[in-house]
């Protein structure tokens, strides 16, 4: 047992999708995981990964800036009422009853909303379950109604396999393990990608050697992570990202003239850790689109069908009247309609 390490969390996102996801739960490391609900596994690998000590969240899906229809069933969503925010939350929770935390799914959007983000940090309170923000977006409101509610929180610090290049996956694990030394503790976000499989199953113990401890994430939550310091952006890509952002009415806030959310989480800059250069400076902002973990070309993956959310927002202004009720909240509602949104002109999309 290593005493007084550096320790870092490792939270695989999105299982759910595929029959290759034991190989991850079987990996002999405290890795966290997680499960997405409504998923064709999701309920299995849920308790495969209980079964075997691992500790397991919910990858609550959270309404984002645009690429909604990526969502699946059950996202929670700037229209929906508290009641409905409740509704959801419980339904979604049901799918995963082994989750003793939630990170967001997406929710460039949802997470930036300070009355939604208020009700969902009184669910975590009332049901005593910590929060794990992916920080899809540098507005992210997770941060003050968890202290508000006090409720367990923390952000990611890296984001590993934006690029699944074996060079990529090496620059993010030695970031990794460079910030937990920095600081004491980091935590990580992954995907069940093949890639990513195949590196942690070589490097993970490289952590030991390296005189760090994997540990679930509830373990980090009452320690501090490493500073984030946000890039402005270059003027082009400001106005850009305005540009798309002016599109959105109901949003409460304008634009920001810094930091904008990307279609994959936005990586941190560690003023500690990084010089910054034209390649720091760069890196963030050229982000791989976003896509499910799914290589069909190798065995036992297998492509998800993808069901609707709650479909726009519901009100008379949408067409759509009447407020969901507890059948539309469930697998298997009747298909509804995504409206076409709006791209960026910049070519990076708010995840």
């Amino acid at each position: 047992m290593i005493v007084n390490a550096a320790q870092v969390a490792i939270i695989i996102d999105d299982i759910g999708y595929q029959k290759a996801d034991p190989q991850l739960i079987k990996l002999p490391y405290a890795l966290t995981f997680a499960v997405m609900p409504f998923t064709p596994n999701g309920s299995e690998m849920a308790a495969l990964a209980a079964r075997h000590g691992k500790e397991v969240m919910l990858h609550m899906p959270m309404e984002a800036v645009a690429q909604n229809h990526l969502l699946g069933k059950g996202a929670l969503r700037q229209s929906m009422t508290k009641a409905q925010v409740e509704t959801a939350f419980q339904v979604a929770l049901a799918q995963v009853p082994q989750a003793v935390g939630v990170n967001n799914h997406m929710g460039s959007l949802y997470t930036t909303l300070s009355e939604p983000m208020d009700w969902t940090m009184q669910l975590m309170a009332a049901r005593g379950l910590y929060f794990i923000d992916s920080k899809t977006t540098g507005r992210s409101q997770v941060a003050k109604y968890s202290k508000l509610h006090q409720v367990k929180s923390r952000s990611r610090d890296v984001f590993l396999d934006n690029d699944k290049s074996y060079k990529a996956l090496d620059k993010q694990f030695s970031q990794l393990i460079h910030i937990a030394k920095q600081h004491g503790s980091a935590i990580a976000i992954g995907h069940p990608y093949p890639e990513t499989y195949q590196y942690l199953r070589k490097n993970l113990a490289r952590l030991q050697r390296e005189g760090v401890q994997v540990v679930p994430a509830s373990q980090l939550l009452d320690l501090p992570g490493a500073p984030h310091v946000v890039l402005p952006l270059p003027s082009s890509q400001a106005k850009a990202a305005a540009k798309v952002t002016n599109k959105a009415p109901t949003l409460p806030v304008k634009a920001p003239a810094i930091a904008p959310t990307l279609d994959k989480p936005q990586e941190p800059i560690h003023a500690e850790v990084q010089v910054l250069s034209a390649e720091t400076e760069v890196q963030p902002l050229e982000l791989l689109p976003w896509r499910l973990p799914l290589r069909l070309d190798l065995p036992g993956f297998t492509a998800p069908s993808f069901g609707p959310s709650f479909g726009p927002s519901f009100g008379p202004s949408s067409g759509h009247p009447l407020s969901p009720t507890l059948e539309d909240l469930l697998p298997g509602a009747p298909p509804t309609a995504l409206p076409a949104e709006p791209l960026p002109a910049i070519g990076v999309l708010q995840y």
